[in-house]
């Protein structure tokens, strides 16, 4: 199990990686909205050229109607002329930068979202070992906050770089031609601009590296701690827990002080930077101007673009650390989606047709990812189960009995042998004709939040009311649904926290005869009930077995005593197998085990 160390780690090296690829495949979620991308650079461009000409439209109005100049009526002319064009070019500044910013919200909320559903998709469709083997925190920080902080990039990280880099050049070529040599004079603030941008950059991502893998250790203690409350507050860990996370908060906290110092020691030093070339451009170019090499025009242009040659740089400088932000976070995004599950179908592989349930293992050898080399969860494991039958596995915790299910599910695969139904290898056929027919409870019982109704149709949407109601009048829990607060519409909280563990587990019975399978799992499906419940539960149980094939996984064997035939495991190999009665009067390991469940009642 990955520690929050460990999750850390990682999130400090995948900083550290940026590549051309790794953005060229982050654009390519806009593909889909090229017109809005043509469209917002053809704008972007339309807007800088706008603003590139404030200051000449300045320069003019200065030197051709102020300082030089005939009558007064004739220089109020040309400034009132002058002033409407100005406001002109503002207007039509002000309406291209409209356009494109809804251009660039466009585009960009159209891709953070294509991309959002894209992880979520993939999420759903890993297979049970990657969550195996995988914080849930770290799941989360990748579909929540690592698609969250691509949001500036693919918003606005072209308009930005487009629109600072148009502006720089711009504004050097236009400073160049008023006067080179007052530009290479300003030019002196240079070198320390790029000493301290590289230190900025430099300092900034290695502040930001540690504030990634801080709150990485952040977020997966609270989905910790979430998913562990009942145990939190059982064992009185609140003030321990709270003092820990304190801990964790506090550390995050510090990190963001000291980035926040390193940007905010940069920006200023930029605008000390801006402001020492101003002086320049005043002593150096009034000095000029008072010697007739350059019009007070100019000058006054001159010191307007200067301003804007400062302004990209602090964009650029911000946009290289969101740049830094969003290459780490969509390189965890993209080994995410680059993850294979380690179960899918094989090319070309036909579905299932309607089963009629005949199971059989061959030869079925499995271990986890996680299990040692030398160690086999399940060791040659083989029996059959005849269609409508009613199989039971029992054993000790660790013995094997939830890995044969789970293989028969196809959430994992078996590393040798097969599995068939009614001769038909599964490994063979699609999972999505394979779990069409399947039904699974589970101990956990887990309810999504909505209705009742809307939780009982979870495996077969297109059933009606009618049916619904009908499965549920056969299990016997119409009675006990109908009690509830509004029926078949009462609200369920998350994961059916507002309802007993009765009602839960009738509930998830009633969901997998609704679905109508043709296989029947049910996992340790009565162990959270109390043994008067379980009693409750037998006939519904009954009605479930009914004309399908069942595999029933317990510790209590008053549920499995019916069964046509109980497979006994111990450590991955079946040591027993046989009828009920067969068993006990065989005085094996299911006699002993037996014996033990009489005496714990």
């Amino acid at each position: 199990m990955a520690t929050h160390d460990d999750i850390a780690l990682e999130e400090e090296f995948a900083q550290s990686r940026m590549t051309g690829g790794l953005l060229r495949r982050l654009f390519s979620y806009t593909r889909p909205y090229r017109r809005q991308f043509v469209l917002n650079l053809l704008l972007t461009a339309l807007a800088t050229i706008s603003s590139l000409a404030g200051p000449r439209l300045i320069q003019v109005g200065i030197d051709r109607h102020l300082t030089r100049w005939n009558s007064a009526r004739d220089a109020a002319w040309g400034i009132a002329v002058v002033s409407g064009i100005y406001l002109a070019n503002l207007l039509l500044g002000w309406m291209l930068s409209v356009m494109q910013v809804r251009s660039a919200i466009t585009l960009g909320q159209g891709a953070m979202n294509d991309l959002r559903l894209a992880v979520f998709d993939h999420i759903q469709r890993l297979s049970l070992n990657y969550f195996d083997r995988t914080h849930q925190g770290r799941i989360m920080a990748r579909a929540d906050s690592d698609v969250d902080s691509l949001d500036r990039i693919l918003t606005w990280g072209a308009t930005q770089l487009l629109s600072s880099l148009l502006t720089l050049i711009g504004v050097v070529v236009v400073m160049v031609s008023y006067d080179w040599k007052l530009c290479l004079a300003v030019c002196t603030v240079l070198p320390p601009l790029i000493l301290s941008t590289a230190w900025f950059h430099v300092r900034g991502r290695e502040a930001y590296r540690k504030i990634r893998g801080t709150l990485s250790r952040l977020t997966a203690a609270t989905a910790e701690n979430i998913s562990g409350v009942r145990v939190v507050q059982a064992f009185g860990r609140e003030a321990e827990n709270f003092r820990r996370f304190t801990g964790l908060h506090q550390d995050y906290a510090d990190r963001w002080v000291s980035s926040s110092r390193i940007f905010h020691t940069y920006m200023p030093l930029v605008n000390l930077l801006a402001g020492a070339a101003t002086c320049i451009v005043l002593g150096y170019g009034g000095s000029r101007v008072l010697s007739g090499d350059m019009t007070v025009g100019a000058l006054a242009a001159f010191v307007l673009y200067l301003g804007m040659f400062f302004g990209p740089v602090q964009v650029m400088s911000e946009l290289y650390n969101t740049m830094l932000s969003a290459a780490a976070s969509a390189e965890r995004i993209f080994a995410l989606l680059d993850t294979q599950p380690q179960v899918q179908d094989r090319v070309g592989a036909p579905p299932l047709p309607r089963l009629a349930g005949a199971v059989r293992y061959e030869s079925v050898r499995f271990r986890y990812d996680t299990t040692p080399a030398d160690r086999w969860i399940l060791d040659d494991i083989e029996f059959e189960v005849p269609a409508g039958s009613t199989v039971a596995l029992v054993g000790h915790t660790g013995s094997g009995k939830t890995s044969i299910v789970s293989l028969l599910a196809r959430f994992y695969e078996p590393q040798s042998g097969r599995i068939l139904v009614d001769g038909h290898d599964i490994g063979a056929h699609t999972m999505e004709s394979l779990h069409s027919q399947l039904g699974i409870v589970t101990q956990e019982n887990f309810l999504f939040t909505g209705t009742v109704m809307e939780n009982l149709k979870f495996g077969r949407p297109s059933a009606t009311d009618d049916e619904v109601v009908a499965a549920a009048k056969r299990l016997g829990a119409d009675a006990v649904i109908r009690r509830l607060a509004e029926g078949y519409q009462t609200k369920i909280g998350e994961r059916g926290g507002t309802l007993s563990a009765g009602e839960r587990q009738l509930i998830t019975f009633t969901r997998a005869m609704v679905a109508e399978p043709r296989i029947l799992i049910l996992d340790e499906a009565t162990s959270a009930v109390d043994p008067e419940t379980e009693r409750i539960l037998q006939h519904a149980l009954e009605a479930l077995f009914e004309r399908r094939t069942s595999f029933v996984v317990a510790h209590r064997l008053s549920t499995v005593r019916h069964a046509n035939l109980i497979l006994v495991l111990a450590e991955g190999r079946i040591v027993e197998r046989g009828t009920h009665d067969a068993l006990i009067a065989m005085g094996g390991t299911y006699s002993k085990l037996h014996a033990e469940f009489v005496r714990a009642v």
